[in-house]
């Protein structure tokens, strides 16, 4: 078994344990003996199994080490894996500084397998400290002016969201043809890693994000990825929720390729994370680049608050609206309109922008639809500006309703340039249906009628169109 196609591969590999089909029975817990081949050797192989595959815990792989599994084998989570099912060796928590930049792991691979059902709330049955204190209540939440605040309860149990794949704080690592299926993590959580490559990933009816990257993280590739998740297929967080987030910081040089979603958004989350004592880290987005991007229907580039922040008195948000700069939209392809997404948000342009932008390129950019559908929709192809959503929970009491935006916010982007936009087909320079900006105003008759708007808007700098 060679090392070459693990990025910067360091021929750690001193020979391959490929484990015998009657290592595993059907029904009893594989984690102990895969744990075991991991530590005789650097390369593990699964072959094809009749039968689920069941962890208890996570899989830990060390530096220079890789997991191969066949692409038919089916690994199910049990309660114990706490949300992970294969995490590097020594994770890092950035919740409260930030991540120094020399990486604890480098050199990992896992590929193959379908892995499935991971639960939400289940308890995390791993002796790592990092790993517990994300699996706990016991955690210290910093809002965006720098008060600690009691998190206990505000969801579920107080768990952190990771994911199916968890690496943090590593380097030169390789997640490859495996399928994620049924799962409430994220299916992939990149957080505070460099030079990556995550590919040929399908998503099988999926509940959260795809692949999720936390700053600072740079030089990665993520490509050929299908199926649905039903929330962001791909995000690259910056900042991030505190209940989410478990690094913060810049995010750059990552190139997101043939992707096919199925429905699903892409995000973009800058801003600024405040730590304990006041320490500001800026979590700006730059020089990424999409292409060949099937079937999103909203590309989220705003800020977002912690969407759980009326309902628990936090001030969970980035006090700036972050900044994204050098960014290439290339080779998108929308083939239907969605005039409300996720959590009954109102969507208003293909690509919602409320951060301050400069240099963005959208390049070979294709809506189905004619234009005069269109226009009839009420849509943009780009919109900058803030957006107001109540979120009504299910209540018909107004006071158990939740603003998900902040709808003070005033951003600008400048230097936004189009190439080749068409509508059905037909090519398309008209600035109007291409790109603008609005101004939110306080909506007197709330709650009676809804949003509750606010005051902020968007700014818009120079434009090319050609």
């Amino acid at each position: 078994m060679q090392t070459s196609d693990i990025i910067g591969g360091e021929k750690s590999c001193q020979h391959c344990v490929t484990m015998p089909a009657n290592a595993f029975q059907e029904g009893v817990c594989a984690s102990e003996a895969i744990a075991v081949a991991l530590a005789s050797s650097f390369a593990v192989e699964i072959p094809k199994l009749p039968f689920p595959l069941l962890l208890d815990r996570p899989i830990v792989l060390s530096s220079g080490q890789r997991l191969s599994v066949h692409p038919e084998t089916v690994i199910h989570m049990m309660d114990g894996c706490g949300g992970i099912m294969v995490r590097n060796a020594n994770p890092a928590d950035g919740r409260i500084h930030p991540l120094p930049a020399q990486r604890l792991d480098h050199d990992m691979l896992v590929e193959g397998g379908i892995w499935e059902e991971s639960p939400y709330r289940v308890s995390p049955n791993d002796p790592n400290a990092v790993i517990q204190s994300f699996g706990s209540s016991n955690r210290r939440f910093i809002d965006s002016t720098g008060r600690e605040i009691d998190p206990t309860g505000a969801v579920g149990d107080g768990g952190h969201l990771l994911g199916v794949f968890f690496f943090c704080n590593a380097r030169n690592l390789t997640i490859r043809n495996v399928t994620i299926r049924r799962g409430d993590f994220y299916g992939i959580l990149i957080a505070g890693c460099d030079h990556f490559i995550i590919e040929d990933i399908d998503f099988d009816h999926h509940k959260k994000d795809g692949v999720h990257i936390n700053g600072p993280s740079s030089y990665g590739v993520v490509r050929r990825m299908k199926g649905k998740t039903g929330d962001d297929f791909v995000a690259l967080n910056a900042w991030d929720w505190g209940l989410s987030a478990v690094t913060f910081g810049p995010i750059h040089h990552i190139f997101v390729q043939d992707i096919d979603c199925t429905g699903d958004e892409i995000r973009l989350l800058p801003g600024r994370k405040l730590f304990e004592g006041g320490a500001a880290l800026d979590c700006d987005i730059h020089d990424c680049h999409f292409s060949h991007i099937r079937n999103a229907y909203c590309f989220k580039l705003y800020q977002q608050p912690n969407c759980h922040n009326d309902l628990t008195g936090w001030n969970d948000k980035s006090p700036i609206p972050g900044v994204l700069q050098d960014i290439t939209f290339e080779d998108v392809e929308l083939n239907a309109i969605t005039a409300v997404g996720l959590g009954e948000v109102k969507v208003t342009a293909l690509f919602e922008i409320c951060a301050d932008c400069d240099r963005i390129s959208f390049n070979d950019i294709r809506i189905a639809l004619p234009l005069s559908d269109f226009r009839a929709a009420g849509m943009r192809v780009v919109e900058v500006g803030p957006k107001s959503s109540t979120w009504k929970r299910g209540f018909t009491d107004p006071t158990m309703w939740a603003e998900l935006f902040d709808p003070e916010l005033i951003c600008t982007a400048k230097n936004l340039s189009f190439k080749n936009i068409t509508f059905a087909g037909q090519p398309c320079s008209d600035e109007q249906a291409i790109v603008g900006c609005h101004r939110l105003q306080p909506n007197p008759d709330y709650p009676n009628t809804t949003p509750k708007g606010g005051t902020g808007y968007g700014v818009l700098g120079a434009v090319t169109i050609c």
